[in-house]
């Protein structure tokens, strides 16, 4: 996917959302806004043409729950100008019907998210999409609960308090919030922190003590949570302490 010229009247990463049948999607206008993007929404072909080609949005996100069979042309239309030729597609619906279908093999679709899926969960998935293809897109925030990490300073706050972080430290922690499913295996924090897929156990318990120990103080030693025979998830609430 090649990049194109990014969204003309707005720094926030731009989003179209295209709802097919004329209702709006579980992840909506207002969840998508609140998630610092500026949102456009169509209900018509002619519509999304219309915002597409004025606004050249970062990524185009169609609510379709079922199969379409004239998605493919609707798509073909929408980038058929040079200026959205290369427009990320992202289809929110049923997962399991759209990924069965050609339409993400031969380029038509970048990205297929459930309908059922948490809000959070969505928002990470077109945020990795977005940091995938469009780079330039983001504003390089990270965000979970009380937590935001400033990518381009590299900045970690919780609730506004600055944390101090080694560069392993870092690494672990935006890994985890930026993995759509807020959750990693040993071997991927291997892979993503040292860069391999050894078999890193003991540096990575000594991360996480090392970061459930700068968060104690800020009543955070929640956020890094254990999950037994897998890796670590991040946890909002501190109703499930993490086991050490």
């Amino acid at each position: 996917m090649l990049p194109i010229t990014g969204s003309a009247d707005t720094e926030l990463p731009c989003v179209t959302i295209f709802a097919t049948d004329g209702e709006l999607p579980v992840i909506g206008q207002q969840d998508i806004f609140a998630a610092n993007f500026d949102v456009s929404v169509a209900r018509t072909e002619a519509e999304a043409r219309a915002i597409v080609i004025q606004q050249r949005p970062d990524l185009l996100l169609i609510a379709s729950e079922t199969r379409n069979d004239d998605l493919p042309g609707i798509i073909a239309r929408l980038r058929e100008v040079s200026r959205t030729r290369y427009l990320p597609v992202v289809v929110l619906g049923d997962e399991q019907a759209w990924l069965s279908s050609a339409l993400i093999f031969d380029g038509h679709i970048d990205e297929v998210i459930s309908s059922q899926c948490r809000t959070d969960i969505g928002l990470a998935a077109i945020r990795a999409l977005l940091r995938r293809v469009r780079p330039e897109a983001l504003t390089g925030r990270l965000a979970f609960a009380d937590l935001t990490i400033n990518e381009l300073e590299r900045r970690v706050e919780w609730a506004r308090t600055l944390i101090h972080l080694s560069p392993t430290e870092y690494r672990f922690l935006a890994g985890l919030v930026d993995e759509p499913s807020h959750m990693l295996t040993r071997a991927h924090i291997s892979r993503r922190v040292w860069g391999h897929a050894s078999d890193a156990s003991r540096q990575i318990d000594q991360v996480v003590k090392g970061l459930r120990l700068l968060l104690r103080p800020l009543q955070a030693e929640h956020l890094i949570e254990t999950v037994r025979g897998v890796g670590y998830r991040l946890c909002a609430t501190p109703e499930a302490q993490p086991s050490t």
